[in-house]
């Protein structure tokens, strides 16, 4: 070595010591670049998590105990602009013919006009309280009903029509406000009051219930004040007289407030413009009245099926791609994939495979036990797909159970997908029993590199320590070597 020049130029102790600490790194970046590898297993059985979760969802979805998705129905009407229909998978498939007649409506009740500057209602000097009856419906009487207490203070009797009809009005918001807050009633029962002005210097006290239908009907006590309204007369209001807007009736089939129509025949009256209970599974909205038949058509919803079918496939074949990517051979890079050596998580897509092109034996329909009876194959890797659209409309249109039994039957191909999948995805399944082994080897690597790190800063401590007194050493060589260079010098002169 030549030490003359051992620290000139880029031979700077730091130089020197990053040069020698390099030689010593291997071990530390052998146990790193491990623990990256690692690492990367773990994200890897992660997304692997997803991906099969993803599909369990899916078959979740398929065998769900309250929802037959695969006997989805779907209702057409001859005029949407009267009519709209939905029909949910209990609703029998075939047509209906109706009319509607009338339309529901809300209770609606005012008082006579009055002039609003006047005060006719001065001579009420003390406290007044009057009672509303509306329903409330319970488990064990839908015709239950409750009374509403409404007390108008004296003091608010004092100023003109217009000042005693808004804190009216104020006192029966406020008394069904405590009412719906003490649940005494629900929301949707409750009567709200306003007040109107039709004309200049008129005014009005308004009461409307929040629901339509004689079911939520309001009855009055007996009140001076409401006497003195009109609010409460049994008539329909006419001009400036007080009374109902639409005729209450005496029940749900005299009543106009319910809407009538006739369906397949037979003749109907509801609180609601809205039915829900009139056939099952069949959800009916009038939009206007109308005398001439009008047709609901209730079918096989075979886009939603197809669309069941298309959403499992997808996922399915998801968690296939996955799978193939990360445990096989790559033979365009040329490498094995960072799962090939796991041969559980390997053993997936063949139990995947298994299990789709198996035969289903709990079906009604002897003729469709395997998927490709309904047109859906597998290609040579693996993957599912629609391979005969027509098939399979076919069999969902024919009667939904050649489709569903093949997937929601006891051992049907969603049924077996999804407790197949649960052994890998659940907690302390295969998926994250290996995660805690790649965690477990991630925490004794990272307790190997503080040792090899400490160790590390010890041998660079002493490789400074080292070439200091190298350096120490080489300036007294020189300065020697000055001193008897100079020496010579002056005694050969």
């Amino acid at each position: 070595m030549d030490v003359s020049s051992l620290f000139s130029g880029q031979g700077s102790i730091q130089y020197l010591v990053d040069q020698f600490m390099s030689f010593e790194q291997g071990p530390k970046d052998r146990l790193t670049s491990r623990r990256s590898s690692l690492n990367d297993k773990i994200k890897i059985l992660s997304d692997l998590d997803s991906k099969l979760s993803a599909l369990q969802a899916k078959t979740e979805r398929m065998t769900d105990e309250f929802t037959n998705y695969f006997a989805a129905k779907k209702a057409g009407v001859s005029n949407s602009e009267v009519l709209k229909a939905t029909a949910s998978s209990d609703a029998m498939l075939g047509n209906h013919v109706l009319t509607v007649e009338r339309l529901a409506a809300f209770d609606t009740r005012v008082s006579n006009q009055f002039v609003s500057t006047d005060s006719d209602f001065s001579s009420y000097t003390t406290d007044h309280t009057f009672q509303i009856e509306v329903s409330h419906k319970n488990e064990d009487d839908e015709l239950s009903r409750v009374t509403i207490d409404v007390t108008i203070a004296a003091s608010e009797f004092e100023g003109d029509n217009q000042t005693v009809f808004q804190a009216i009005a104020n006192a029966v918001n406020g008394a069904m406000d405590q009412a719906v807050a003490d649940e005494l009633i629900n929301n949707e029962e409750r009567v709200r009051a306003s007040v109107l002005n039709e004309e200049s210097n008129t005014s009005r006290l308004s009461l409307r219930s929040d629901h339509s239908g004689y079911t939520y009907r309001m009855d009055f006590g007996s009140s001076s004040l409401l006497d003195d309204l009109n609010v409460n007369n049994a008539a329909l209001t006419d001009g400036a007289t007080g009374g109902y807007m639409h005729d209450v009736g005496t029940s749900e089939s005299t009543s106009e407030l319910n809407s009538k129509f006739t369906l397949n025949g037979l003749t109907f009256y509801r609180d609601s413009s809205t039915v829900t209970d009139a056939l099952d599974g069949l959800t009916l909205q009038f939009l206007n009245t109308f005398t001439s038949q009008e047709t609901v058509s209730v079918s096989t919803n075979t886009e939603s099926v197809r669309k069941e079918i298309d959403d499992f496939i997808s996922a399915y074949n998801d968690s296939i791609n996955f799978l193939r990517e990360k445990t096989q051979y790559n033979s365009s890079t040329k490498e094995r994939g960072p799962l090939s050596e796991d041969y559980t998580i390997r053993n997936i897509a063949m139990g995947l495979r298994n299990i789709s092109q198996s035969e289903v034996t709990d079906v009604t329909y002897s003729n469709y036990n395997l998927l490709y009876d309904i047109g859906i194959e597998a290609d040579q890797q693996g993957r599912l797909s629609v391979k005969d659209s027509e098939k399979l409309t076919k069999a969902i249109e024919t009667n939904p159970e050649f489709v569903s039994d093949l997937f929601n039957g006891s051992d049907g191909i969603a049924t077996r997908i999804n407790d197949y999948i649960e052994d890998f995805v659940k907690v302390g399944g295969s998926i994250s029993s290996s995660k805690e082994n790649l965690n477990s080897e991630i925490q004794s690597i990272n307790d190997r590199l503080k040792v090899v790190e400490s160790l590390l800063g010890q041998k660079e401590k002493q490789l400074f320590n080292d070439f200091s007194r190298l350096q120490e050493t080489m300036y007294t060589l020189q300065s020697q070597q000055s001193f008897f260079s100079m020496f010579t010098g002056l005694y050969s002169g």
